[in-house]
């Protein structure tokens, strides 16, 4: 599918740093980098499970959706002059006929597509403005009608997933060793100032899923809609090349 060959990608900084300086932590054997290396396989192995959750396919697909409607011709089904409000809002629909797979997924996944709609819609739009006020622009959705645009959406798609997990592993994994109540508030306090550093690490790591994503488009998504087995392993396929990548970093 035309996919490149990528070794360990290259980190602005790495994550064991990052939760460092998040909080410098030690108690006994329980250090920072304990915590940075449980977070990382807690991620790794939650991910061995997403490609076959309900809601994690759903939202996958609504973006596929998104990108066919982008390349088609068709006006009376182009996403073209629908908002990020609009999209957002739709996502919420499918999401909750999604009856299956876990509830905590849904909320996750749910919040980090909607993430990766509003960045492409900031990233692709000539005007800035309220993101989700009646008279927002509309953004250049057409972009996302060939392999090379879903590409950019489905990295991002992943990488506000992956941000959204290693917040919620590192704070789940910090508080199950930090037992003092001030240490604990003031790890939490700094996990928050470090915002940006996650999200660009998990915008980082994300590249690993980024040609093959324009590959997989380009043979299953144009001129048909892909089947639910496509779809899935598409998805393994991500999310395992995601997981090598966390468990060779957790080694460093």
């Amino acid at each position: 599918m035309g996919h490149e060959r990528l070794g360990m990608l290259p980190k602005t900084k790495k994550w064991r740093v990052i939760v460092s300086e998040i909080g410098a932590y030690e108690a006994g054997s329980i250090t920072a980098s304990n915590i940075a290396e449980q977070t990382l396989t807690a991620l790794g192995s939650r991910y061995c499970e997403l490609a076959n959750d309900p809601n994690v396919r759903t939202a996958f697909s609504f973006l596929v959706e998104i990108a066919q409607s982008a390349a088609s011709a068709d006006a009376t089904t182009s996403v073209a002059n629908k908002s990020p409000l609009e999209l957002v809002s739709e996502l919420a629909r499918r999401m909750r006929a999604t009856t299956k797979g876990s509830l905590e997924t849904r909320e996750l996944v749910q919040r980090a597509t909607a993430d990766a709609l509003v960045a492409w819609h900031r990233e692709n739009s000539a005007e800035q403005s309220d993101l989700f006020s009646a008279s927002a622009p509309r953004s250049r959705w057409n972009e996302l009608g060939s392999g090379a645009g879903f590409c950019d959406m489905s990295r991002l798609y992943f990488a506000k997933l992956t941000e959204r997990y290693l917040n919620y592993f590192l704070e789940r994994e910090a508080s199950a060793v930090i037992t003092d109540f001030g240490t604990r508030e003031r790890f939490k306090s700094r996990l928050g100032e470090h915002v940006s550093e996650v999200s660009r690490h998990s915008f980082e790591s994300a590249k690993i899923t980024q040609s093959y994503a324009a590959g997989w488009f380009n043979k299953n998504a144009l001129g048909a809609s892909p089947s639910d087995m496509q779809t899935k392993k598409f998805l393994a396929y991500a999310f395992a090349k995601l997981r090598e990548e966390f468990r060779r970093e957790g080694k460093q």
